[in-house]
């Protein structure tokens, strides 16, 4: 199927007024491949006579009339409905049979293997929806909807409103809804579990498969408290309340993003309703996607951009939002993770080769658009954001916001309609700012340098087409990382001179612009990191470390050093967890030469276990420590011993999630027969454990992982042709396959990957296409004949477009890698 064009698209805008749409989806064999759904659109056409298209993308076309008469079938192209000799008001009915899908979008269906009963819901993001109804699917033809579906007796139906279920098995919705942009509506169906609330005369329902309900008992009480508080907070800050009638949470399986904005019903990844032992940061990121979801009801929902190059105005916002209201509302602060987890995110986005503007990114067409969903217009656009809050004031910018929602309710709005806004509310030199950093890519460097004394110089080196000017703290650290000093510097030209105390200065101290970040000191003489009392402080040092080491300014053994020697002392859990994950993927993989990964990883495995014997029993930062320490150990017998049932440190429970983790381990160490056979037989214990889809999704990474040509063929298999493995089977097996301690059992299938990656467009889409390229990506083997070998696939000419960008993401990452490899450990990336 064509992706659709902006150029079309906004011809169809132009021709084309959507009234409401009907909707109606049989369900009652939930069993078959396909179900049956009807559509029903009334439009209106400003150039009676033109033709135009709806698109629906069915295993076999029913029926379809246009104003009374049969349209031919074979006016069914490439899953667009060709629509001729349109009238002035037009009435399309369109009965399709649709394939149920596997893969997360469109009308997904999971089997739980936990009670045998499917689990239903629709993903019609970001150009899904045509996979279970027919649309015209852009996101400035709005229109409100109707809904019938006919269940089994005994499900749950719920949708973009209040579902009744008027006989057993039929349900409808009980009025029309505001307008909605095809991409977000939703239908969720199957013998769900519940819990409902209310809140401030909005009735709440949290939602999940039934496997899951002792995992709603346990986390529902949280998820309601932060859903009521987060409400608040955006009636107050908003002064405009919540435009959708019910609000439900729904915990689904197999779910791709984190979560999707439907009004009215969210839709989420079940992970979140936590199988295991948690920390209180999981939960506060948790409260993150669900803060983020909300505020898309407003952002998005409410206010729908016209075209997906502004897709900023609906993530960037909820990100700022999300990370604003959990800080000043709930009781999980959320900057410090920002910093480290998701700024960090956008800048290995903002520094490659597919870096975009936050705003206007160019996206000609949907599949381009899906491609820039990533940490710049996430991450990086709430960053500049922040910015903008503290320079034109909060008052006036949420003054902005709350004209914008007040003039574009329930229609559609472009960057240029917010701006106005913005600037009626008070604010002056918007267009100035805006192509300064939105409409520009890249990071500007900010460097510290002392010369003389107290004299110095703040270095600003441009990363973008275009003056940036940084307003930040600047800070100057004594040896033993005490504050002497901090200064409030803004940078206008190249150098801006300083005056600090003699000391260690460090721009940008309180993590509030987008930049990269360099002190005045290189990293072997830095204070100690936990020293530093400053959380944010802290932070912008961790990210200059990590951002030092893909730009091959510091090796990574010396980072190494860094990590193992100061981490253990770091006092925020969220930053050990970031920290020690990047350590493991990074400095003791692909940026490690294969002999130094299993040193690395026992060193690693040895700060584990200091966290770990300093951490009080029942704590998270025990939990935290654990984690690590099974994800790094090389002690098998340890393993063993605990998957025997051996007791835990005290504190301490081998749940179902860790001891998938131990059995991970211990199959990816398995050398020898006997050591794989143990190694089997405790997968198919961990199954027999718990057999869930969960549990399946656990066993394929563990068998993936196996160092064994047998297990690595098939799941090679899984990955490069069609499987019947689920979306996330799949995507755990490609986690699992080439891990860094086996870099010379995996080096025939390096070729392989590249020889066939292509061929796997043939058979998936959307999501999974791209993100198993990704993952199943031999970051791993990272020396330049594998660098030389993605090069040689980006250059092929039929490359699928919809490859290129993870790919070429992939590769820079790669390329990263092997550079600093052949200035630190040249033998190694040459092999």
């Amino acid at each position: 199927m064509p992706p659709l064009t902006r150029i079309e698209a906004e011809a169809r805008a132009t021709l084309l007024t959507v009234h409401r749409a009907s909707v109606e989806v049989d369900l009652r064999e939930p069993g078959a491949d396909t179900f049956t759904s009807s559509t029903r659109i009334d439009f209106g056409c400003a150039e009676p006579g033109a033709g135009s298209f709806v698109d629906i993308a069915p295993e076999r076309l029913l029926r379809a009339t246009l104003n009374g008469t049969d349209l031919p079938p074979e006016s069914l192209s490439e899953q667009r409905l060709q629509l001729p000799g349109l009238l002035a008001e037009n009435t399309l009915e369109v009965v399709g049979e649709m394939a149920y899908s596997n893969d997360g979008e469109g009308l997904h269906r999971h089997l739980d293997p936990a009670d045998d009963q499917p689990y239903l819901y629709a993903m019609s993001f970001l150009d899904a929806g045509p996979r279970w109804f027919a649309s015209f699917d852009q996101p400035d033809l709005k229109c409100p909807y109707l809904m019938r579906v006919h269940t089994p007796p005994d499900w749950t139906v719920l949708g973009n409103g209040r579902f009744t279920e008027t006989e057993p098995g039929d349900w409808r919705l009980t009025e029309e809804t505001p307008p909605l942009a095809s991409y977000f509506v939703t239908l969720v169906a199957g013998p769900y579990v519940s819990v409902h609330a209310e809140h401030d005369g909005i009735r709440l329902g949290v939602h999940t498969r039934a496997s899951l309900a002792p995992e709603l008992a346990a986390e529902s009480e949280d998820i309601l408290r932060v859903t009521g508080q987060a409400f608040d907070a955006y009636h107050e800050l908003f002064q405009r309340r919540y435009a959708f009638g019910d609000y439900h949470q729904v915990f689904v399986p197999d779910f791709n993003a984190g979560a999707m904005e439907n009004p009215g019903c969210v839709t989420l990844r079940d992970q979140y309703l936590f199988r295991g032992s948690v920390t209180d940061a999981e939960r506060g990121h948790r409260a993150g996607t669900l803060v983020h979801e909300l505020a898309h009801q407003w952002f998005g929902d409410l206010v729908t951009m016209s075209w997906w190059d502004d897709l900023w105005l609906n993530e960037s916002f909820a990100e700022l939002m999300a990370h604003w209201v959990c800080s000043d509302f709930t009781d999980y602060p959320l900057w410090v993770e920002f910093g480290i987890q998701r700024k960090d995110w956008g800048a290995i986005a903002d520094q490659g080769p597919a870096s975009h503007p936050v705003a206007g990114n160019g996206a000609a067409d949907a599949q381009q658009a899906l491609a820039q969903f990533d940490g710049i217009s996430y991450a990086k656009g709430a960053g500049v954001l922040k910015q903008l809050v503290a320079t034109i004031t909060p008052e006036v910018f949420l003054a902005g916001l709350r004209d914008y929602f007040d003039r574009y309710a329930h229609g559609n709005a472009r960057f240029v309609d917010l701006l106005a806004c913005w600037q009626r509310a008070g604010a002056s030199e918007l267009p100035a700012w805006a192509d300064a950093w939105l409409n520009t890519s890249g990071m500007d460097l900010l460097r510290a340098e002392q010369r003389a004394g107290r004299s110095g110089v703040l270095h600003r080196h441009a990363g973008a087409a275009g003056e940036r000017t940084h307003t930040v703290q600047l800070v100057s650290l004594a040896a033993d990382a005490a504050e002497q000093d901090r200064v409030e510097v803004t940078a206008t030209s190249e150098e801006t001179p300083l005056e600090l105390p003699d000391g260690f200065w460090v721009p940008d101290a309180g993590d509030e612009t987008w930049a990269r970040i360099r002190p005045s000191a290189p990293v072997e003489q830095w204070p100690p990191l936990a020293a530093v009392t400053d959380p944010m402080l802290r932070v912008v040092l961790w990210n200059s470390l990590r951002d030092q080491v893909r730009a091959a300014e510091v090796d990574p053994a010396v980072a190494l050093d860094v990590v193992t020697g100061q981490l253990a002392d770091e006092p925020d859990d969220v930053v050990v967890t970031a920290i020690l994950a990047w350590a493991h993927g990074v400095l003791a993989g692909p940026y490690a030469a294969p002999a130094d990964r299993a040193p690395r990883l026992h060193r690693l495995a040895e700060l584990a276990q200091r966290l770990l014997d300093g951490a009080a029993p029942g704590s998270d930062r025990q939990l935290v420590a654990w984690r690590g320490l099974l994800r790094c150990t090389d002690d098998v017998a340890q393993l063993a011993a605990w998957l025997d049932g051996a007791p835990p440190p005290p504190g301490l429970e081998l749940d179902a999630e860790l001891r998938w983790a131990a059995v991970w381990r211990l199959a990816t160490l398995a050398a020898g027969e006997s050591a794989l056979d143990r190694a089997r037989a405790a997968i198919a214990e961990a199954y027999r454990l718990d057999r869930s889809a969960s549990g399946r999704v656990h066993r394929a990474r563990a068998l993936a992982s196996l160092p064994d040509l047998e297990a690595k063929e098939e799941a090679f298999w899984q990955l490069m042709r069609p499987s019947q493995l689920s979306a996330y089977e799949l995507y755990a097996t490609a986690e699992g396959f080439f891990a860094p301690e086996q870099a010379e059992l995996t080096e025939p299938y390096v070729q392989r990957f590249f020889a066939g990656i292509n061929s796997t467009a043939a058979f998936r889409r959307g999501w999974s296409l791209s993100r198993l390229a990704l993952q199943a990506f031999p970051a791993s083997a990272s020396r330049r004949t594998t660098l030389e070998l993605a090069e040689q696939t980006l250059a092929t000419e039929d490359l699928d477009p919809r490859l290129r960008r993870p790919l070429l993401e992939a590769t820079d990452q790669l390329r990263r890698a092997v550079t600093s490899l052949e200035k630190y450990a040249p033998s190694a990336a040459t092999r």
